[in-house]
């Protein structure tokens, strides 16, 4: 009888042993992980925790800061032009009504010009009737997010918690592993990375990434202009040393991107406010880089063009160009951030995928960055439930080969085009500008040209 006790309270003890390990197996275990949070990573939680495809699937997000408290009592300088992709996107997750709510500038007309002539090219209906874009503070787009995730209850978030590493599988038997910064570790058949430009993931994965260091800074402020009454406009005048844009807040603020090299971004960092906001309107309307055999023949063109756009279907009165405001205070003080240029050869790997600036970066000066990263948001998702909807695994490689597809098409010809203005606005050599000018006048012309442009820049 003793032996057939001990023997009894070891199987016992076997068998607790057992469902201990099982359970803690299951609750270390995700079917998929985003890695990275930020606006790109929490529309990727969101999205995902919403489709019906993934109604039963165990979704974590790690996010390595803390939970950001927004704060309203003052712009944040960090903003995005979402174009109309993405705000449908933040539409269908339920944060667009958050936005709503709070705050965000419209954007009705566009107006880029040229430092070195008057050449210039303006987007927007006539009657300023539709917004071709938002402006929106990153914090806002990410707090939206945050408050739609927590009503989603498959979807998981740990915040202060960094990943130190991965380990993808080899064959699609196993799982991806990842060891968190307080030594657990936590499997999943799926992980993406929306951890930036400077991605762990993207490193475990060894694709070959293509980066260009522009050597520039993009100073950002928030600033108190003039003109009031409707402030509806994108403003954007390309220098020699870079992009200056003004873009709407409301009425009375705009938000400031001024890309420019790195020793005179340090400098105007360090100025005080009214010498900064000089510099700025400086910036904006002074004529010193003008070239004035470049602006005669400039000058010619417009006018010849404008003829022929009245006396043909292409004229539009939106194409009448206007002044941009004046500057009367920055609030707050300035910041900077660096920029580069950045994409991976391969989104993906076995069981694994990127997404945003883990992927790619490019410049700011198309307002661009995250409208990119919310259409890799939407094409995932759509990946990973054709994926299960098929019957397939939801890491399967055949389908994220897809994805990759599918995004590299879309996102590739977009950044070349970023990194060719700068290129191209990035000299004063005579015959170049001269040609850059009489491009953009011709091409400001072409209303039919332009709105398929417009078009094609909002998925």
């Amino acid at each position: 009888m003793k032996g057939f006790s001990l023997l009894s309270k070891y199987s016992n003890t076997i068998h607790n042993w057992r469902l201990n390990y099982s359970t803690a197996s299951r609750s270390s275990h995700y079917d998929i992980i985003i890695s990275g949070g930020g606006m790109v990573g929490f529309a990727m939680a969101c999205r995902l925790g919403r489709s019906d495809c993934l109604a039963n699937k165990r979704i974590l997000l790690l996010e390595s800061s803390n939970k950001k408290q927004l704060k309203l009592d003052s712009y944040n300088h960090r903003v995005s032009a979402l174009n109309p992709g993405s705000k449908s996107l933040l539409e269908s997750l339920g944060a667009w009504q958050h936005i709503e709510k709070t705050r965000f500038g419209s954007v009705k007309k566009m107006q880029v010009w040229d430092a070195c002539s008057d050449a210039a090219v303006t987007f927007g209906k006539a009657d300023l009737s539709e917004d071709i874009a938002w402006i929106v503070e990153n914090d806002l787009v990410q707090d939206s997010l945050m408050k739609e995730l927590d009503k989603i209850e498959q979807v998981e978030v740990q915040y202060k918690t960094k990943v130190t590493n991965y380990r993808l599988p080899q064959n699609a038997d196993e799982l991806v592993q990842v060891t968190l910064e307080d030594g657990s570790c936590l499997t999943t058949d799926l992980i993406i990375g929306a951890d930036g430009f400077n991605s762990g993931l993207r490193q475990t994965i060894k694709t070959q990434y293509i980066s260009y260091d522009y050597n520039q800074m993009a100073v950002v402020a928030t600033l108190r202009i003039s003109e009031g009454d409707e402030n509806v406009t994108a403003w954007q005048r390309f220098l020699p040393t870079g992009p200056i844009a003004l873009l709407p807040l409301n009425n009375e603020f705009s938000s400031l991107v001024w890309s420019t090299d790195k020793i005179t971004a340090k400098s105007l960092l360090d100025l005080p406010p009214d010498v900064f906001t000089d510099r700025i309107n400086q910036a904006l309307w002074n004529n010193d880089d003008r070239n004035p055999m470049v602006q005669n023949v400039s000058e010619r063109i417009f006018q010849m063009l404008k003829v022929c756009r009245v006396n043909s279907l292409e004229g539009n009165a939106s194409d009448i160009r206007q002044l941009p405001p004046s500057v009367v205070e920055i609030k707050g003080r300035q910041a900077a951030f660096p920029l580069g240029l950045g994409h991976a050869v391969d989104y993906i790997s076995n069981k694994a995928a990127l997404i945003g600036d883990a992927a790619h970066r490019v410049h700011p000066l198309a307002g661009q960055g995250v409208n990119l990263g919310f259409g890799d948001v939407i094409a995932l998702n759509d990946t990973v439930c054709e994926a299960v909807n098929n019957g397939a695994d939801h890491g399967s490689s055949l389908y994220l080969k897809q994805y990759q597809s599918n995004r590299q098409l879309h996102n590739l010809p977009v950044m070349a085009s970023v990194h060719g203005l700068h290129l191209l606005y990035g000299t004063t050599w005579t015959p170049l500008v001269m040609l850059r000018s009489i491009g953009l006048n011709v091409f400001d012309s072409l209303s039919s040209v332009k709105s398929f442009i417009t078009q094609r820049a909002s998925v």
